[in-house]
């Protein structure tokens, strides 16, 4: 049976990988799609490079798969405690945040379709309607994209309120995960309303994940802590 130690040190295991994986595909990977000025440059480096757009939706697929690992590791460690109804809540916010990321990972399919289709006839219609085109597909990725990141949010609250009750890491580093998911929050509700999202509200929980995943790997969980009150 695994130890309740070494759960937190495979959870700490999987939010590394996944923060991994989420900054190498939002900053790194994904910008390389555009290769070019406007919408035409997404839109062909979308049609140009299909290994590149497998890439984006395959890390994104198995970081969700990761996050719902957790989550289960998670569940199966809260069942009989008084918490365990957190542990269950955020696997539900979990399994909603992988479905809904699946349908935003659709939208990078869809730039390449429309890249090939524009290429192939240069000056249809389709190919002259780029701009309306290129503006209904990124909005559509947008209305799933903020909700799904306010879906995650929503999620990694409930993720360090649990910690914080369990008390297997240390009682600040769960409060500064509460204040720092509020923040996030915070910031992409700005998002849902149409306007711009601020880096400077989505920055502490990046580096509170960071720190946690880091502290988990090197330590898991304190499983002494309940029975020391």
């Amino acid at each position: 049976m695994i130890s309740t130690a070494t759960t937190g040190r495979l959870i700490g295991a999987g939010i590394v990988a996944g923060y991994v994986f989420d900054i190498a595909n939002n900053f790194f990977i994904q910008p390389r799609i555009r290769t070019g000025e406007g919408p035409m440059g997404l839109f062909a480096g979308a049609a140009g490079q299909p290994g590149l757009i497998g890439t984006v939706v395959l890390i994104g697929i198995v970081s969700g798969v990761v996050s719902l690992l957790i989550a289960a590791l998670l569940c199966r460690e809260s069942v009989g405690r008084p918490f365990a109804w957190l542990a269950f809540l955020f696997l539900g916010f979990k399994a909603t945040s992988f479905g809904m990321g699946g349908a935003e990972l659709a939208s990078y399919q869809l730039y390449r379709a429309l890249g090939d289709a524009m290429l192939a006839d240069p000056g249809g219609e389709l190919a002259r309607m780029v701009g309306p085109v290129w503006t209904l597909v990124t909005e559509q990725r947008n209305a799933l994209h903020y909700p799904t990141m306010l879906l995650g949010g929503a999620g990694a609250f409930t993720f360090y309120l649990l910690l914080k009750q369990s008390r297997w890491v240390p009682g600040w580093l769960a409060l500064a995960g509460l204040l720092a998911t509020a923040s996030q929050m915070t910031g992409v509700f700005t998002g849902v309303l149409g306007f711009d999202v601020s880096f400077y509200f989505l920055a502490p929980l990046a580096l509170v994940q960071l720190v946690l995943g880091l502290w988990l790997l090197v330590r898991g969980f304190d499983e002494w802590a309940a029975e020391r009150g």
